[in-house]
C-alpha cells in the first residue's frame, strides 16, 4: 500500500491540526456515543477528539497508520480503538455513532464505492448524528490532469492501470448525495496552501460539508 511507505517516511503527512470544520463544530458532538473516523491516517482528527474526552473508532487500510495511532493512543491513554479495515469490511461493535468523519476519502473512490460508503453511513447513524465530509471539486486544478491521463470510468471519475481512482464532484452535488440530512455547513472554494511532507506546495478546490441526520 502506497500509504504505508508514505507514513513510514513522513511524519504528519497531512499536518498536525484537525480539519477546520471539525474544530468549528466539535461542540455539537455528543460524548455518550463514539465517533467513527473513516481513514484515520496518522490520527490528527481522532487525537483532537480524544483530547476532549471523546471515544473514537478509527479505521484505515494502512498497517503503518494503525500501528502509529495505536502506539500514541496507548501512551496518551486516549479512548481510540483502531481497526485495519476498509469501510467495506468494517463491522462496528456498537452503533449508532454520534458522528462520522469522512475526510479526503471520496476523491479516491469510484462511484460504486461512494454509494456503498453513503449506505454504510446511513446504517451507522441515527437522528441528530453528524457527518463531516471533505471532497474535491471539478474546479480543482488536478481535474484536467486526471481527465487527460487516466481512463474515464464514470461521471467525473477516472482510473489508472493500478486501479487507483479519482472522482470529482460538481457544485452542490454533495448535498444531493445526502438527502436524508440537514446541512449545518456547506462551503465550496479554494482551500489553503499546504504541503505533504517534502512535497511541493499544493492548493485544492475543496468541498466541505457538515450534516445532521434528519
Amino acid at each position: 500500500m502506497i500509504y504505508d511507505k508514505t507514513y513510514s517516511n513522513t511524519e504528519n503527512v497531512f499536518g498536525i491540526h484537525p480539519e477546520t470544520i471539525l474544530e468549528k463544530y466539535v461542540h455539537k458532538l455528543e460524548k455518550t456515543r463514539p465517533v467513527l473516523d473513516i481513514g484515520i491516517g496518522q490520527g490528527r482528527n481522532s487525537f483532537f477528539l480524544a483530547k476532549k474526552g471523546f471515544q473514537v473508532d478509527g479505521i484505515d487500510l494502512s498497517e503503518v497508520a494503525i500501528e502509529s495511532v495505536l502506539s500514541i493512543s496507548k501512551k496518551e491513554k486516549f479512548q481510540i480503538k483502531t481497526y485495519q479495515k476498509s469501510f467495506h469490511e468494517f463491522v462496528p461493535k456498537s452503533t449508532p455513532y454520534s458522528a462520522i468523519l469522512v475526510f479526503g476519502l471520496i476523491q479516491i473512490l469510484d462511484w460504486k464505492s461512494i454509494h456503498a460508503l453513503i449506505d454504510r453511513i446511513n446504517q451507522w447513524t441515527q437522528k441528530n448524528s453528524l457527518v463531516f465530509i471533505t471532497a474535491f471539486s471539478i474546479k480543482d486544478t488536478s481535474y484536467k490532469k486526471y481527465s487527460k491521463e487516466w481512463k474515464a470510468i464514470g461521471k467525473n471519475s477516472f482510473c489508472d492501470n493500478n486501479e487507483n481512482y479519482r472522482t470529482f464532484l460538481e457544485p452542490n452535488e454533495i448535498v444531493e448525495l445526502f438527502k436524508n440530512y440537514n446541512s449545518i455547513h456547506h462551503w465550496e472554494g479554494l482551500g489553503p496552501e499546504h504541503k505533504h511532507g517534502d512535497s511541493p506546495i499544493e492548493q485544492h478546490h475543496l468541498i466541505e460539508l457538515v450534516l445532521e441526520k434528519k
